[in-house]
């Protein structure tokens, strides 16, 4: 089994949604921390997009539930804006004189405030260099940085992907 946990209104195949709220495309509804399912059932778990919107004192929890679901050798995938990457494009632009905001890198910071909705914020910000250690942490192993792949192109300076597998 696969799951895409967060998966909002998308459906991808071969994935089973997960989501806290039932107007999505939801196979389960549950919260990321609490999802009915066996200890080392789930081959798979994706997250795209959805880390930065737990508070860093959540995310303890949330990563000890994919734990337990994951098998052994079992993926985990994450993809998240990249807090330096923001902080460096909107500087960057701030620098140059530019008068534009480069609005994708404060919605990596922030959330997209045209979604009206307070889960929607986000609540912590990672780099690869921060999300690995706390992976490798919680025992995961193999943490390894990829190209990003759910987001139009002219994201990928912003975003960043990491995988890994449960020891």
């Amino acid at each position: 089994m696969k799951l895409n946990i967060g998966c909002g209104g998308r459906r991808i195949e071969g994935y089973t949604g997960v989501d806290a709220v039932e107007r999505t495309a939801a196979d389960i509804v549950a919260r990321a921390d609490s999802i009915p399912l066996e200890d080392d059932s789930v081959d798979e778990i994706m997250a795209i997009h959805l880390w930065e919107h737990f508070y860093r004192w959540e995310c303890d929890e949330v990563i000890a539930e994919w734990s337990r679901l994951l098998k052994p050798g079992g993926v985990l995938v994450l993809e998240l804006p990249n807090l330096r990457k923001c902080c460096e494009n909107i500087l960057s632009i701030r620098m140059r004189g530019g008068k534009e905001p480069d609005q994708l890198s404060y919605w990596g910071l922030y959330g997209d405030p045209r979604q009206g909705d307070q889960f929607m914020a986000h609540r912590w910000g990672w780099m690869p260099e921060t999300l690995k250690p706390f992976l490798e942490a919680h025992g995961f192993v193999k943490v390894v940085e990829r190209p990003t792949k759910f987001h139009p192109a002219g994201r990928d300076h912003r975003d960043f992907r990491l995988e890994a597998r449960k020891a």
